[in-house]
């Protein structure tokens, strides 16, 4: 009987974002199952193209002609049916194609190459070197060249390496049409594994020298030092071996000959190398965190259970609550995903994980080498890991017995994917969690509205915690008005208040922290002058001063430049940083303080392997008084001697033209100021702001979330904003400023003109097109319309901005022109 499947096939283009059909040869019928990795014949030239079964069937829907299916690529299926499930779901969400979903749950490592080869057809393949010559006396001396070549290269090339000689592809079709040679198609299956040889006695010990002197086996010196050495190591990795003994392979080879030695290939698991140590504490259950860990527990098995958010101060021990949590889960037999910010997922958190589990605690994320990401799939796989802790793509790990995924600081703008498919962690891992019964639970001091929001509708298992683990009162918080500070003739970064708080702290031997949101130097370069600013070329952004090496760097792009001394525009020597940057704070403090000891943490100072754990390690050892630093300090940092926090610039997120900088302001505030007084020295915090009546900073000042929640939560219905409407981005970007602006209007008018024939005649709920707030990145010119589902029904608009931006493309947009699709985006910058 016939069968057939359909097949997403490896293409980043939406002219392939299909499923398409194959017929299954015979001979595969009986192995290929739905998730199988498969190659294909694909387009006119019937390229081998890797491909994913997403059906089987046994009959054809409509009378097509079908190619067949080449080979299953892997023994078992890649995917299970639930992965493929969730693709299909996602596709549709977030209105990308199946091969970016898809790129989320292959396996690192993988890859397909293929290539053409050219060589002798059939009949030539077997002649003698006489009938050769007898054809090459016949042919041209172009193509001689290339018969030399397959000749040279025993009978096959790949194309690729005639590329040399001219005009190869016409002299190839001529070849082809004497009938000489044949072109055809071959591939390499590559799996990124590494394995490691490991020898053994091929006999008990005792049994060895028995067996040599019965069949007479002559054994060199250096070969009886290696059956000895055996003789007490079970099983030994060979370099070790050769390296400890000072042994050649020869004398390895020779062994093995003799049939006195094993040698075989195991698996070798690479593992990110890690620096930093801490030690073990015993931790004393608080009663909010036992009730909190018994309600989740006693609901593992439940059908049918809300996600859990547990809503805990910072410094509450909600860290301790999840690993109760996977401890009871590890002896159901259900593994757990831990998902932290790309920012918090320091060593200090994994190795508090990995105190208590050990090895079966793996981790994953984007600094890990693709080696190393291949492992971890593979540990995963063979139940060597667990528990594994990363950050959002740590959700597609391939457990089998998944049965917890927690997602701590869920707050976090991190969750949210700015590249295709711009997925929301949450909402898969709330997919998952209703397809596999699995535990979800979010935790955060400071929660997003919209999550807060649905958690008062009764979508969450609400959880408080509002007790420090440690019984102390969280940290004052002490408001500095930065424009009085200015009026007292203080030009200084640097408070008065603050300035005597970082003395007394060093006099009483503790440690501070000192946060700012922005790393370099300075903001901006300008000319006093005349107001020149010095811009980024590729980008609609100045550039931030790095003192350093006296240059002006584009955040968004990289783009560099040497500050010059005169002024480009007027000449003058006015140049001057304005500004605050960790570099400046860094350079005024020391000048201030004279003997402090300081320690930098931002993108500049963790860029090298190793460096981000080897400034936890020294702060952590008190060999530095201060640690300056920006978002990535703000939380996951656990440091006992900290009893000081200074938040130099509160105020700065708020001037972002965002409908979430008052949220951002908020939970900054909070989650850096629960870095100070979380062991047995009480706290302090000193908050410099320019702007002290703001809500979100005078809510912040009292750790007060539900007042800040009330106050927030009015302005989002008031203008439409989440959790009471969805809102869907629409950027459109290229090099071609003009092209750019035609373009957003020919979408917008498309989409007016589709509403109209619905009857839909309002067209409030748009807003645009309009240049992006930041309106060129790396010479893309960018404008952007966004749309609030306010009296439109969400799915009838997301249906309209497919069509227009995907299944229409070709007509609505000119090819030269790149569109990116956002739902619910954290930011419209």
């Amino acid at each position: 009987m016939e069968k057939y499947v359909k097949v997403v096939v490896r293409s980043n283009t939406i002219y392939t974002d299909n499923l398409f059909t194959y017929q299954i040869p015979a001979l595969l019928i009986d192995n290929l199952e739905i998730g199988h990795r498969v190659l294909v014949p694909f387009g006119r030239g019937n390229k081998p193209t890797e491909a994913f079964v997403f059906e089987i069937s046994d009959k054809l829907e409509e009378k097509i002609k079908t190619k067949e299916v080449v080979d299953i690529l892997d023994e078992n299926p890649i995917f299970k049916i639930e992965d493929l499930e969730l693709v299909s779901w996602m596709k549709n969400r977030y209105l990308c194609t199946y091969i970016d979903c898809i790129n989320l749950i292959y396996p690192k490592g993988y890859k397909l190459n293929n290539y053409k080869v050219v060589s002798f057809n059939d009949d030539y393949e077997n002649l003698n070197q006489f009938q050769l010559q007898l054809i090459l006396s016949n042919i041209s001396n172009e193509e001689k060249k290339i018969i030399d070549e397959i000749i040279n290269n025993k009978g096959k090339i790949k194309v690729e390496k005639l590329k040399n000689i001219s005009n190869v592809n016409n002299i190839l079709e001529r070849l082809k049409r004497k009938e000489i040679i044949k072109i055809s198609w071959e591939y390499k299956n590559h799996k990124n594994e590494k394995k490691i040889c490991y020898i053994s006695l091929s006999m008990d010990g005792e049994d060895v020298d028995d067996y040599i002197l019965n069949h007479k086996i002559k054994t060199g010196s250096k070969q009886k030092e290696i059956i000895n050495f055996l003789k007490y190591n079970d099983e030994v990795e060979i370099n070790d071996l050769l390296e400890l003994l000072n042994a050649s392979r020869q004398s390895i080879t020779s062994l093995h000959e003799k049939k006195l030695i094993n040698l075989e290939l195991k698996d070798y698991y690479r593992k990110p190398e890690s620096i930093y140590t801490s030690v073990s504490k015993k931790i004393e259950l608080n009663s909010e965190q036992k009730n909190a860990i018994d309600k989740i527990k006693s609901q593992m098995f439940d059908e049918d259970k809300k996600p859990y958010m547990i809503h805990g101060v910072t410094g509450s021990g909600k860290t301790e609550v999840y690993m109760e949590i996977i401890d009871s889960a590890l002896n159901q037999g259900l593994d757990s995903i831990v998902l932290v910010p790309e920012i918090s997922l320091t060593p200090q958190s994994i190795s508090r994980f990995k105190n208590k589990f050990g090895e079966i605690v793996g981790v994953f994320h984007s600094q890990l080498s693709e080696g190393q990401k291949h492992d971890v799939y593979k540990a995963i796989k063979s139940g060597k890991i667990r528990i594994l802790i990363g950050a959002r793509s740590a959700l597609f790990a391939p457990f089998n017995s998944l049965g917890v995924i927690i997602i701590d600081e869920f707050h976090e703008s991190a969750y949210k994917s700015e590249k295709n498919p711009k997925f929301n962690a949450i909402e898969v891992a709330k997919f998952l969690s209703v397809k596999k019964n699995i535990s979800l639970i979010l935790g955060s001091a400071t929660p997003s509205i919209e999550e807060y929001y649905k958690a008062k509708q009764g979508e969450y298992n609400l959880i408080k915690i509002q007790q420090r683990a440690n019984n102390k009162p969280l940290p004052k918080i002490n408001v500095v008005d930065m424009k009085e500070e200015l009026n007292k003739g203080n030009k200084s970064i640097f408070s008065m208040k603050l300035q005597l708080e970082i003395q007394e702290a060093i006099k009483n031997d503790s440690q501070i922290i000192l946060f700012l949101n922005r790393r370099g130097y300075a903001n901006f370069i300008s000319c006093r002058k005349c107001g020149y600013v010095f811009q980024c070329e590729n980008c609609d952004i100045s550039l931030t001063y790095h003192k350093g090496d006296n240059i002006g760097r584009c955040h968004y792009c990289g783009y560099e430049k040497e500050i010059p001394i005169e002024c480009p525009e007027c000449k003058s020597k006015y140049v001057k940083p304005f500004g605050v940057g960790t570099q400046r704070i860094e350079e005024e403090l020391k000048t201030i303080f004279k003997d402090i000891k300081i320690l930098r943490m931002d993108k500049d100072t963790t860029s090298k392997k190793g460096s981000l754990e080897e400034i936890l390690n020294k702060f952590k050892n008190k060999e530095a008084d201060v640690l300056i630093g920006t978002q990535m300090i703000s939380k996951g940092l656990d440091f006992d001697n900290v009893t000081l926090v200074g938040i130099l610039s509160a105020d700065m997120i708020l001037k972002f033209p965002d409908f979430k900088s008052s949220e951002t302001t908020f939970q900054l505030i909070t989650q850096v100021s629960g870095r100070a007084g979380r062991s047995d020295k009480e706290g302090s915090v000193i908050l410099q702001t320019y702007d002290t009546d703001h809500y979100a900073i005078r809510r912040a000042i009292n750790y007060d979330y539900e007042g800040f929640y009330n106050d927030e939560i009015k302005i989002r219905n008031a203008f439409g904003y989440a959790p009471f409407n969805n809102m869907i981005s629409v950027v459109v970007s290229g090099n071609n400023e003009h092209l750019v602006k035609q373009n957003a209007k020919n979408m917008y008018d498309s989409i007016v003109y589709l509403l109209k024939s619905r009857g839909i005649d309002n067209f409030e709920f748009i807003l645009g097109p309009n240049p992006c707030t930041i309106a060129k990145i790396n010479q893309n010119y960018r404008w952007q319309i966004l749309f609030k589902d306010d009296n439109i029904e969400i799915n009838l608009l997301k249906g309209i901005i497919k069509y227009i931006c995907i299944t229409k493309r070709d007509v609505v947009f000119n090819k030269d022109i790149n569109i990116s699709i956002d739902i619910n985006p954290n930011s419209v910058l």
